[in-house]
C-alpha cells in the first residue's frame, strides 16, 4: 500500500535539540556563524532561540514522568518497516533524554546550552540547532541504521556533504518522493525536506551555503517585534499572515506562490484556483493587513537545575481599530487575589463589562459585514455572519438584566479532607477556604436581582460594608456539609466566602475600586490541588492511581494564564514555575 511514512525522525531530532526554545536572558553573546543571514525576511513562519538555552538544566528541573509508557510507532501506524523501526529507535532515545538529559550529549552530540531555529523558505521547512559534537550524532545514526536496515544515501552540494533519508516507501514514484536531509556546517545541524520541486539553489540556501536576496539579519524585524510586544530578544517567533495570503492568492507574488504554482501544474486545486484572482487577492490581503501576524516569544526566563520559571506570550496582531476598540470596551475587573499563582490552590477571573456588551457586539457585527465582499468564499462567509444578527437582540436583553457587572471571580485558597474514623473509605468532612465574588458598579442592585431568581434569598437584606449573613440560614444544605459560608457586600463587590483566608480577602475588597484591567485570568498550583486527594486515596488503600499522577507529588507545579486586549491586538500570556518538592 502506498503510504507516506511520518517523518518522525525529523520531529525527534528537532525536539531533542529544541525543547521549548528557551534561554537565560543574561547571555547575549552572538554566534560566530549567524543563521539569521540565511533566513529570508519574507519567511512565512519563523521561531528562533537566539541566545543559548540551558536545555539540560531545564530538563532536570521539570517532571520527568519516568514511568510514562513508550510511544510505539508500529502500533500507531499499524505497520512495521525498516524506516519505522529507525524512527522508533530515535524517538525512544529522545524519550529517554527527557528522563536523563545526559543522553542529549552522549547520543545526539548536543551541548549543555544551545541555540535553535525553525523557519520556512517558501514552503520548505528548515530546522537548525547548534551541535557540539557532530560525530556523536553520526555514530548514533549509523548504529540505528545497522540495527534496522534503514540506510541513508550520501549526498553532496558544492563542498557540503549531507545524509538523505527517503521518507516515502518504495512504492511511491521517484518524482513524488519526500526525503529528509541532515547536514552539519560550522557547528550547526540542519534538517530539511527535499522533493522534486526543491532546486539545488533552494537546498543551498537551506543548508546555509547561499544567502537569500533579503535576509532577515539585514532588517530590524526581530528587534522591532520584541520592542513592540515587550518580549525578550532571546526568543522570538511569528507567523506572517500577509505572506501566506500572498502565496495563496497570487501565482507569483512570493516564493510560496511560485512553488504552489509549480505544484498545481501536476495536480490542480479548485479551492486555490477560486481565490487566485485580483478581486480575491485584494480582499484577502486587506484582511491580512488588518491582522498581519501571530507573534510569540518569552517575557520571563529563569532556569536552574533546582527550579524553572518561564513566561510566554502569544499576540494576534491587529490594526482593525473598530474591533480592537470594541473588544477593549468589554474589559472588566479582575481582583488582586486572582492574579498570579502564589498563596492559593486555584483561581479564575472573568472580567466583562456587561454594560458595553450590546454596543461592542453591534460594532463588531457591522465591521464584519461591511464592506460587502465580491470574492466568492468571503462573500459566503459574510452572508453566514449576517444571518447571526437576530441573536444580538437577545444578548442585549440579557445584558440589560446584568448591567453594571464588570466581572466574576472564584478562588480556592485551601482545602482539607477528613475521613471517618470508623470507615476510612468514607469522607466525613470537606473543609474548604474559598471566595466567590461578583464585581459590579452597584452590587446591591445585582444582589436584589439575584434574590428574584433564588427564592431562598428573598428575605435576606444586605448593606454595603455591613455585617455578613450566613448562607446556611437561607438555603438548605446536606447534613454532611458542616461549613458556614457567609454572604456580604464589600465595596463594589458581592461576595460569598468560607474560611479565614477568604474572609480576609473579602474584607480587603472594600478598598478595591473597579477598573478595566483585563478579560480573563486563571491560575493554579497543581501540587496543592492534588496532594490532599492523592494522600487520602493512599490512606484509604485505594492504590490504583497511575504512576504519572503520583509523580506529580515529587514536583511543585504552578501556572498562571492571562488573556487581554491592548492596542497591538489580542494577547495571551502564560507563566509557569516548577521545581522538585521539598
Amino acid at each position: 500500500m502506498k503510504k507516506l511514512l511520518i517523518p518522525v525522525a525529523l520531529v525527534a531530532l528537532a525536539g531533542a535539540a529544541y525543547l521549548y526554545q528557551q534561554q537565560q536572558p543574561q547571555q547575549t553573546e552572538q554566534p560566530a556563524y549567524n543563521v539569521l543571514n540565511y533566513v529570508p525576511a519574507d519567511t512565512a513562519i519563523f521561531t528562533g532561540q537566539l541566545t543559548p538555552f540551558p536545555i539540560k538544566d531545564y530538563l532536570t528541573s521539570i517532571p520527568s514522568f519516568d514511568s510514562q509508557k513508550e510511544i510505539l510507532l508500529s502500533e500507531i501506524l499499524e505497520e512495521e518497516s525498516p524506516a519505522i523501526n529507525f524512527a522508533q529507535n530515535i524517538l525512544s532515545t529522545y524519550q529517554d533524554a527527557l528522563k536523563n538529559p545526559e543522553i542529549l550529549s552522549t547520543n545526539f552530540g548536543l551541548a549543555d546550552e544551545i541555540r535553535a531555529y525553525f523557519y520556512t523558505i517558501g514552503l520548505l521547512p528548515v530546522f537548525k540547532a547548534e551541535i557540539a559534537n557532530p560525530q556523536v550524532l553520526w555514530d548514533f545514526l549509523d548504529k540505528n541504521e545497522k540495527e534496522t536496515g534503514f540506510n541513508h544515501i550520501q549526498g553532496k552540494l558544492n563542498e557540503q556533504t549531507y545524509r538523505l533519508y527517503r521518507l516515502t516507501d518504495d512504492s511511491v514514484d521517484a518524482d513524488k518522493t519526500i526525503n529528509l536531509i541532515i547536514a552539519e556546517n560550522n557547528g550547526i545541524l540542519t534538517l530539511t525536506i527535499t522533493t522534486k520541486g526543491v532546486s539545488e539553489q533552494l537546498l543551498s540556501t537551506a543548508l546555509g551555503l547561499t544567502k537569500p536576496v533579503n535576509p532577515i539579519s539585514d532588517t530590524s524585524i526581530i528587534s522591532d517585534t520584541a520592542k513592540q510586544h515587550n518580549l525578550s530578544k532571546s526568543n522570538i517567533g511569528f507567523i506572517n499572515h500577509v505572506e501566506i495570503i500572498k502565496g495563496l492568492t497570487t501565482t507569483d507574488g512570493n516564493l510560496i506562490a511560485k512553488q504552489i504554482t509549480e505544484l498545481m501544474k501536476e495536480e490542480s486545486n479548485e479551492s486555490l484556483t477560486m481565490i487566485q484572482n485580483e478581486v480575491c487577492h485584494r480582499e484577502f490581503n486587506s484582511i491580512a493587513q488588518n491582522w498581519p501576524r501571530t507573534v510569540f516569544g518569552y517575557t520571563k526566563m529563569d532556569i536552574t537545575k533546582e527550579e524553572t520559571t518561564m513566561g510566554m506570550s502569544t499576540i494576534i496582531e491587529s490594526k482593525n481599530k473598530v474591533i480592537l476598540d470594541s473588544l477593549q470596551a468589554l474589559r472588566g475587573y479582575i481582583p488582586a487575589y486572582v492574579q498570579g499563582y502564589e498563596n492559593k490552590i486555584a483561581s479564575i477571573g472573568i472580567a466583562f463589562n456587561v454594560s458595553n456588551l450590546s454596543g461592542s457586539l453591534a460594532n463588531i457585527f457591522t465591521d464584519l459585514v461591511t464592506p460587502s465582499y465580491q470574492c466568492l468564499p468571503l462573500h459566503i462567509v459574510q452572508q453566514e455572519i449576517a444571518k447571526g444578527s437576530k441573536p444580538l437582540g437577545i444578548v442585549g436583553m440579557f445584558a440589560n438584566m446584568a448591567t453594571g457587572i464588570q466581572g466574576l471571580s472564584a478562588t480556592i485558597f485551601d482545602y482539607k479532607i477528613k475521613r471517618s474514623d470508623t470507615d476510612t473509605k468514607k469522607v466525613e468532612h470537606l473543609n474548604i477556604d474559598a471566595l466567590i465574588a461578583v464585581h459590579a458598579e452597584s452590587p446591591k442592585t445585582t444582589f436584589d436581582t439575584l434574590k428574584m431568581m433564588v427564592p431562598g434569598l428573598s428575605q435576606l437584606s444586605l448593606t454595603v460594608d455591613g455585617p455578613s449573613v450566613s448562607l446556611k440560614s437561607m438555603i438548605p444544605f446536606p447534613p454532611e456539609f458542616k461549613e458556614d459560608p457567609q454572604v456580604a457586600i464589600r465595596g463594589n463587590h458581592f461576595v460569598i466566602y468560607n474560611g479565614e483566608i477568604a474572609k480576609k480577602e473579602a474584607e480587603n475588597l472594600s478598598n478595591e475600586k473597579l477598573s478595566a484591567n483585563g478579560l480573563y485570568r486563571m491560575a493554579f498550583d497543581l501540587s496543592k490541588m492534588m496532594s490532599p486527594i492523592i494522600n487520602e486515596i493512599e490512606k484509604a488503600e485505594e492504590d490504583d492511581l497511575p504512576p504519572e499522577v503520583k509523580n506529580l507529588l515529587n514536583y511543585e507545579i504552578r501556572v498562571d494564564t492571562n488573556a487581554d486586549i491592548n492596542s497591538e491586538g489580542i494577547r495571551f500570556d502564560v507563566t509557569f514555575n516548577t521545581k522538585p518538592a521539598k
